[in-house]
């Protein structure tokens, strides 16, 4: 299965800013407040290219854009991934 398969099947897009920055973005509900989760490599400027790549997970306020949680890194997506509920 492919990477941006087995992201859809967790339940995130792709997106990117008009300066070329891209990122895994999914919405979520923290803590009572609209947020979504955004996933980058770990230089947060791209894509991860596979699931042994370290990344940078955050959860950002969707209508504040501030950050709800301070970013983590992870060793790998598949360790951040394993922390979620698999898909069905």
């Amino acid at each position: 299965m492919e990477l941006d398969q087995i992201m859809e099947a967790y339940g995130f897009k792709i997106s990117s800013s008009c300066s070329g920055f891209e990122w895994y973005v999914k919405r979520v509900e923290y803590k009572g407040n609209d947020a979504f989760v955004t996933i980058t490599a770990d230089d947060e400027l791209h894509l991860p290219e596979s699931v042994d790549e370290p990344v940078i997970v955050s959860i950002t306020d969707h209508d504040s854009g501030n950050e709800l949680k301070t970013p983590q890194r992870f060793e790998s997506l598949k360790s951040y991934l394993d922390t979620l509920n698999p898909p069905s």
